[in-house]
């Protein structure tokens, strides 16, 4: 760094630095220091959308085994009706009984008519 003396009125010397470079300087550590928590931002949320992702799948692949086993139960009880039904009786009872299941399940999920979740 370049340093010029110059004199005060009263004969002291002042000490003046080159501020052009002073302020390049502390703009290029400002922007090395921007740069590296970008960087540290985008490894991080990397991270993170890489493990929330992972556990959505785990999730979605969870559901997809509940849903087939679900099937499979609902088409054996479907079956075991079939033995003192016609078929057409037990998928109708069958269907009938699943939709009651899922109008239940919605009246209790749904949240109360005066309740407002602002």
């Amino acid at each position: 760094m370049t340093e010029r003396q110059s004199h005060i009125a009263n004969g002291a010397q002042e000490s003046l630095q080159d501020w052009p470079t002073l302020v390049g300087r502390a703009v290029d550590d400002v922007t090395r220091i921007l740069q590296s928590e970008a960087h540290m931002l985008e490894t991080s949320m990397g991270a993170a959308l890489q493990t929330r992702l992972a556990s959505a799948i785990a999730t979605l692949t969870v559901v997809a085994v509940m849903i087939c086993g679900g099937v499979c139960m609902l088409c054996a009880a479907i079956l075991l009706l079939h033995e003192w039904l016609p078929l057409w009786q037990a998928f109708g009872l069958a269907g009938v009984v699943v939709l009651l299941l899922g109008l239940a399940t919605w009246a209790i999920t749904r949240p109360a008519p005066g309740l407002n979740s602002a």
